[in-house]
């Protein structure tokens, strides 16, 4: 069997960005032409049903992508990115001990690749390591592991400020705030805000940043300070954030909601709350995860 020459992966990973529906037939068509080897396959799938949107299905592929090494022995950087994905779509739904596993997994294998290639994936994936340690309880280890991968990122960073770096600054920052937050540990959360702020101002001002990719981490950021404001006794300065964050398409997105319903829980606008309950339904019903139910039933209980 042929393996995929890197004009043919160029011309798959542009369809992504544009037309990942497409990107899988082509896909479907490389499979019945044999032409590249199931792994690689797989990696390209999961990577398509991620620009969908689509978690489950995104989870699936990732996990029979990264049977065995062929993968790993295919290409470094696919075998990176699918740790780093599979990674993050199984610590969405709490999965954090398989979760770390598949990030300590990509991180060992980074550990060794002199690259710069090498170099970056292993700041992504000492912060994917961080967010499923923070989750396990294990803060020693979390706070050690972003550290080192913060300080990865802006050194690569001030290295050379192309987009993909600027990218990896933003969502390492973000996270280890969302990581923070997400576990009650305000006070370290909002020790983050400013680095957060800046890395993502820094990203959002190229011109190669998409209206979805700006809106995200700038919609969700406000939110995370929002949350983290009202809960160190800053209810004003944290309206304000939240009402930054509703200017923004990405507060009707399913997480979006979630992160409001966070927030309005600790500013006691139970009113408001009410009002997203439905939609705080239809999420459950659409997601069907443990995590959907814990706040559906925190809420209900609550009004």
């Amino acid at each position: 069997m042929a393996i995929l020459n890197s004009k043919q992966d160029s011309l798959i990973m542009a369809k992504m960005g544009i037309d990942p529906a497409s990107a899988l037939t082509t896909i479907d068509s490389l499979e019945k032409e044999q032409i590249a080897t199931p792994a690689r396959l797989y990696y390209f799938r999961a990577l398509a049903y991620k620009h969908l949107g689509k978690k489950r299905q995104t989870e699936d592929w990732c996990e029979k992508a990264l049977r065995g090494d062929t993968l790993l022995n295919e290409n470094l950087e696919f075998f990176y990115d699918a740790c780093d994905i599979y990674s993050t779509v199984l610590s969405e739904r709490n999965e954090n001990v398989l979760a770390l596993e598949v990030a300590i997994r990509g991180y060992d294998v980074a550990l060794n690749d002199s690259s710069q290639t090498g170099r970056h994936w292993i700041a992504i994936l000492l912060h994917d390591k961080g967010y499923c340690e923070m989750q396990l309880g294990k803060i020693d280890e979390a706070e050690q592991s972003f550290s080192m991968a913060y300080i990865t990122t802006k050194q690569i960073a001030a290295a050379n400020s192309k987009y993909s770096n600027l990218q990896m600054c933003a969502r390492v920052a973000y996270n280890i705030v969302d990581s923070y937050t997400s576990t009650g540990q305000y006070d370290k959360a909002k020790a983050w805000l400013e680095e957060a702020e800046e890395a993502v101002a820094e990203l959002v001002s190229s011109p190669e940043c998409t209206k979805a990719q700006r809106e995200n981490y700038i919609g969700g950021l406000a939110i995370q300070k929002a949350i983290v404001l009202v809960s160190t006794g800053q209810p004003q300065e944290a309206n304000k954030a939240y009402q930054k964050a509703l200017e923004l398409d990405y507060a009707e997105t399913g997480v979006g909601i979630l992160e409001r319903t966070t927030y309005l829980e600790k500013a006691e606008r139970w009113d408001e709350l009410k009002e997203l309950l439905p939609r705080i339904d239809s999420l459950y019903d659409a997601w069907g995860t443990p995590e959907m139910m814990k706040h559906w039933n925190q809420y209900q209980n609550k009004i």
